[in-house]
């Protein structure tokens, strides 16, 4: 069955507790308030039964109570675990409720009434009660995310409204207090790296609280009037020792009200006991977003009050789109909004990725990862290559590659032969969607592999409130692109060192780039004298003595026309 509530009793007042005895009670309390239709009870169970409560272990510590409920026509069946167990000398028992029928909802308080009734059958024979799951009070609260995100968008929407109009861009400077100008420093670091798109916008408002833009709307500032005070003139004299909070407690009291936000802007567009109702509410929403629980008192609570505070803000909204705006005043509120939209997009796609463990990514990051493959593709094929010194490739390193381009090179050193591979990207960043890079060979372009990268996508699922994954994001192989590659260049470019017959080569002399024994000699195959490992063409000649070749760049001698190797050279001097 699935585990639909789960919490711990810890720490036994009763010491002498008789385990059987105690569930019993508790069965019987569950029993009394009418949530027990009938006991669930196999045929094979039924001649010994004896009572409600399973002993499901042999050292009976584990006891279970199977039973069917009828709600409003719907019947369910459900189980209840109790687990006891010693900790640390404490004294614990654990509660499961299981359910494979009952559908969490928010307007089916079975399990809610349930999950309270056994908590209340044992809540005075312990010291404390600790929850660890609750998906009746984790339904409550994703139906309430929604509207609490909704009204933080349109409480910072208004406040950007109103000061852009009244006060102008600057107004940040001029009125935020610096606890809050610190608080959005310190964030915006990790803001700007999360949202490059929004580099150059005022995110100001985005990177606070619920609980600061509550104390925004209610902001005073003010204005020194200075007046003479004998104990200021102490301090500036020295006759009194300098105290930076008595100088700062002085100057407070000669200050004035210079603008009241509340009582000059924001209260003619919102009741007058919004103030406090939204300071109520931000509670509510930190309680929420906190992860507490909740039961459906308080549910219809935070329900009925954030709908009261959208519909209010919502009309201030409409109140304040009356009044006349400047140009820039128009651009910066449309800015806002942009912000706004753009923020609800990126929650929406985090959240798609953290609930269903894929990646679904843009066309940025699909052209990135396109990017890192051909890097990768390069890099493997100078492995693939690393030992043969007649081929030279040239890469092309570009960090931001646009979609279509040149990849690299391959150039033999031996006959000139140079083969231009290209690529192309065709991405589709909708979930789902596959995008493909293509790449090219040779002077006709010859189509010669694919990488495929199929996009992630993910489906909501009401009943968990979660999303899950229909399809996962996939890249193809790099490996089997690059293998392709190395097919096409050992085709088109010849290995005359591996091709090489008999007579081809000088054997026993070597080049004098690479030192390799590979000089060609037959000029049907290549120019005399070049190196079939690494293109260099050597001075080769034929000992007019004894018909050998050799290399008269490293020894023997050649001149006027007159050729003798090295072995005849020191036979004719030992003569």
């Amino acid at each position: 069955m699935g585990l639909l509530v789960k919490f711990i009793a810890v720490d036994s007042k009763n010491e002498t507790i008789e385990q059987a005895k105690y569930i019993q009670e508790i069965f019987n309390k569950v029993y009394s308030n009418g949530l027990i239709k009938r006991l669930m009870v196999s045929l094979d169970e039924l001649p010994f039964k004896l009572g409600p409560v399973k002993e499901a272990d042999e050292e009976g510590n584990v006891f279970v109570i199977e039973f069917n409920s009828m709600e409003n026509d719907s019947s369910d069946n459900w189980e209840l675990v109790f687990r006891y167990g010693t900790y640390d000398a404490s004294k614990q028992l654990e509660v499961e409720i299981h359910s494979d029928t009952y559908t969490v909802d928010k307007d089916n308080n079975y399990l809610e009434i349930l999950k309270l009734t056994v908590k209340k059958a044992i809540v005075k024979d312990w010291k404390s009660i600790i929850w660890l799951i609750d998906k009746d009070s984790e339904c409550l609260s994703i139906e309430l995310y929604p509207r609490i995100y909704k009204i933080e968008n349109l409480m910072r929407e208004l406040i950007n409204e109103v000061m852009a109009k009244q006060y102008g861009s600057s107004w940040w400077d001029s009125f935020v207090p610096a606890n809050i100008k610190e608080k959005h420093s310190k964030r915006l670091k990790e803001y700007k790296a999360k949202v490059p798109a929004f580099n150059n916008v005022d995110e100001r408002l985005m990177s606070i609280d619920i609980d600061d833009l509550g104390e925004l709307i209610t902001l005073k500032r003010y204005k020194w009037n200075p007046v003479f005070d004998e104990k200021i003139s102490l301090l500036l004299n020295g006759v009194q020792s300098y105290d930076d909070n008595k100088i700062r407690e002085l100057l407070i009291r000669q200050r004035v009200v210079d603008i009241d936000l509340w009582q000059d802007q924001f209260s003619r567009y919102l009741p007058a006991d919004f103030k406090e109702r939204f300071f109520a509410f931000a509670k509510d929403r930190n309680h929420i977003m906190h992860n507490k629980l909740i039961d459906r008192t308080a549910y219809t609570q935070i329900k009925v009050s954030g709908e009261k505070i959208e519909n209010d803000l919502i009309q201030a909204i409409e109140k304040l789109s009356t009044i006349i705006l400047s140009h820039e005043e128009k651009e910066e509120i449309e800015k806002q909004k942009q912000i706004e939209l753009g923020l609800q997009a990126i929650w929406e796609h985090e959240c798609k990725e953290r609930d269903a463990h894929v990646s679904i990514r843009d066309y940025d990051e699909i052209r990135g990862l396109f990017g890192d493959s051909l890097w990768e593709i390069v890099n493997q094929l100078e492995e693939v290559f690393h030992f043969r010194r007649d081929i030279e490739i040239e890469g092309t390193y570009d960090t931001d590659r646009a979609e279509t381009g040149e990849l690299m090179s391959v150039q033999s050193k031996v006959d000139g032969t140079r083969l231009l591979f290209t690529y192309n990207m065709s991405i589709i960043d909708e979930e789902g969607a596959d995008s493909t890079l293509s790449i090219y060979g040779g002077a006709n372009k010859k189509h010669l592999t694919n990488i495929i990268y199929k996009n992630a996508s993910v489906e909501f699922d009401p009943g968990s409130g979660l999303y899950m994954p229909i399809i996962q994001d996939e890249l193809g192989s790099t490996s089997d692109a690059a293998d392709d590659l190395a097919d096409f260049i050992n085709e088109k470019i010849t290995n005359y060192r591996d091709n090489a017959e008999s007579g081809d080569t000088a054997e026993f002399v070597y080049c004098s780039e690479c030192g390799e024994d590979s000089i060609c000699i037959n000029e049907d195959v290549l120019p005399m004298g070049t190196c079939m490992s690494c293109g260099y063409v050597n001075e080769m000649h034929q000992c007019d003595k004894c018909g050998e070749w050799f290399n008269s760049e490293a020894d023997g001698k050649y001149e006027d026309y007159v050729s003798m190797c090295q072995n005849c050279l020191d036979r004719l001097e030992a003569e």
